[in-house]
């Protein structure tokens, strides 16, 4: 789906959980919320800081297990538009084959602990590439509040093979493919195709070798039977 496409659909279809395959440009990482967050190593919610430990609302856990997760924002573009994709730690981390604790660089401990915000190499390196994203749209992105589309899944583009095209009315040949034969042997058994020899014309009479082959018995037999009339004229003034 185009991008064109994509924004009408949220604009004019009631919200719904849907979702879509688009084949885009990554153009740009956009920094202003960072590329990684600390989240719960159970639900992967991001984590509340204490002083000493970090809170896990949804597991209801004061000293939850810490661990650093992706969460890029990706400008992406096609010929139709711009737009702007989630990807979440799973598929980053597959895209990138580096888990985002390995990426970052951590400055001091505690309260203080902060994440560069200098792009990692891992990352900048997917800018100008075209990949195929596979998109879950929500209720939320059916308001006019929504700012990004949420990545479920991310595919190396691929170009399609060719379609077949054929045209009516065209009259095709193909020649005769000899296989290869034991010397000595009859060329003819080793033809495999002779398409335009033995079609049939539209009235349905014979055309090409099966009319002349017609043509060939047809001699053969009044032949035969002019020997057997000369035979017979013979035996009757013999007689």
């Amino acid at each position: 789906m185009k991008f064109s496409d994509l924004n009408q659909f949220v604009i004019t279809a009631d919200p719904q959980v849907v979702e879509f395959l688009c084949t885009a440009k990554l153009t740009e990482i956009q920094v202003a919320e960072g590329w990684c967050y600390i989240g719960c190593s159970v639900c992967s919610k991001k984590l509340i800081r204490e002083e000493t430990s970090f809170t896990c609302a949804p597991c209801n856990e004061t000293n939850a297990v810490a661990q650093l997760r992706y969460r890029v924002i990706l400008s992406v573009s096609d010929e139709t538009g711009i737009a702007a994709f989630l990807g979440f730690d799973t598929e980053i981390t597959k895209l990138t084959n580096v888990l985002a604790a390995e990426a970052a660089q951590i400055v001091g401990v505690g309260l203080n602990a902060q994440v560069d915000t200098d792009l990692p190499r891992v990352l900048s390196e997917l800018v100008g590439k075209t990949y195929t994203f596979q998109l879950k749209l929500k209720d939320f992105n059916f308001t006019a509040h929504h700012q990004t589309f949420t990545i479920s899944r991310i595919f190396p583009a691929r170009d399609l093979a060719p379609l077949l095209t054929f045209a009516e009315n065209v009259e095709v040949h193909e020649q005769a493919h000899l296989q290869n034969v034991a010397p000595g042997t009859d060329d003819r058994a080793a033809i495999t195709s002779d398409v335009a020899e033995v079609s049939t014309a539209g009235d349905g009479t014979l055309t090409g070798r099966e009319a002349e082959a017609n043509e060939h018995d047809a001699a053969e037999d009044n032949a035969s039977k002019k020997a057997r009339i000369l035979m017979h004229l013979a035996l009757a003034i013999n007689t």
